[in-house]
Parts: C-alpha cells; sequence; structure tokens
C-alpha cells in the first residue's frame, strides 16, 4: 500500500474521532476552559477544521472554511495561526461539526488521490518533521490533528463526559 493511502485512512479515522470526541457536547460547554492557559473546544474544532480547508489548493479543491479569519492571522509569519481571543465569538460546534463533516469525504478523497509525483513535489516551506515534500507536509498534518484531538478529549473528561470511542 503506498504512504499516502495509509496517510489518507489516517484522516479518515481522524473524521470519525473528532465527530466521537465531541458527541454528547453540550453546546453551552464548547467556549469552556480548563484554566486560562489551555484553548477551548470551540477554538481547536475550528483550529482543525480551518487546517483540513486551508490546504484546500494543494489537492486541487476550492472550498473555504467560513470562519477562517477567526483562526488565521495573515499578518502572522507561517503558519499564521490566531490565538484563543475570549473576545471573539466563535462559531458553535454544531456549526463547526457541520463544515468539518461537508469538507472531510472530498479533502480524504483528494489525498489518496495524489500521485506519486504530487507526493514527491517540494513544497517552500517545511515542516517540523524536516521534510518539505507533500507527503511528509501530509503526515506531518496527522500527527497535528492526533494531537488536538487528543487534547479535546481530555478537555472532554474535564466536562464530566466519558472517553472518546474509537467505534
Amino acid at each position: 500500500m503506498s504512504s499516502i493511502l495509509i496517510i489518507a485512512k489516517q484522516f479518515a479515522l481522524h473524521t470519525k474521532l473528532f465527530n466521537n470526541v465531541l458527541e454528547g457536547v453540550e453546546e453551552s460547554q464548547g467556549a469552556r476552559r480548563m484554566t486560562e492557559q489551555v484553548n477551548h473546544l470551540q477554538w481547536i474544532a475550528g483550529h482543525l477544521t480551518n487546517a483540513r480547508y486551508n490546504y484546500a489548493p494543494m489537492l486541487g479543491l476550492s472550498e473555504t472554511f467560513p470562519y477562517k479569519e477567526l483562526y488565521m492571522d495573515p499578518t502572522a509569519p507561517p503558519p499564521g495561526n490566531r490565538a484563543v481571543d475570549a473576545s471573539i465569538k466563535y462559531p458553535s460546534l454544531s456549526e463547526i461539526l457541520k463544515c468539518w463533516n461537508s469538507y472531510s469525504p472530498a479533502f480524504v478523497d483528494a489525498v489518496s488521490k495524489l500521485s506519486d509525483a504530487q507526493e514527491a513535489a517540494e513544497l517552500p516551506f517545511g515542516t517540523p518533521i524536516g521534510d518539505k515534500s507533500m507527503l511528509g507536509f501530509f503526515g506531518f498534518l496527522t500527527s497535528h490533528e492526533s494531537y488536538h484531538i487528543g487534547q479535546m478529549s481530555i478537555i472532554r473528561k474535564y466536562l464530566g463526559l466519558g472517553a472518546m470511542s474509537y467505534k
């Protein structure tokens, strides 16, 4: 099996886990923070959704996350993420889930269809793993998603909900 197909399967799993980690979370809990140093679910979920949408052009897709400006700062150095801000009204978890679920099938499909030449293409930027190829970039992105879904799982427990399901 090609490396990109394994990565696409990881994204498909994350698509499901993202839904599972938010299962049963009430809208009123979305902006609750464990401490001022920890992001809330609305920010993390929006950040992950924005990240997937951000790479649409690399995959030949044209979708744009409608809340991008809440999560991105065009004046910040790459990757240009905006920190959580208590003065911002973030979209509801149900709205973020709607965006995630409407875009994710196309995203996963496009990743799975990257050609060998596209996988090997060198990007103008690197990743924390030191790989400038598109394959390395999307490999790193799966790690990014795992990290944040794990954070969301801890917040879920903090909110008094059961562990996230893998089913």
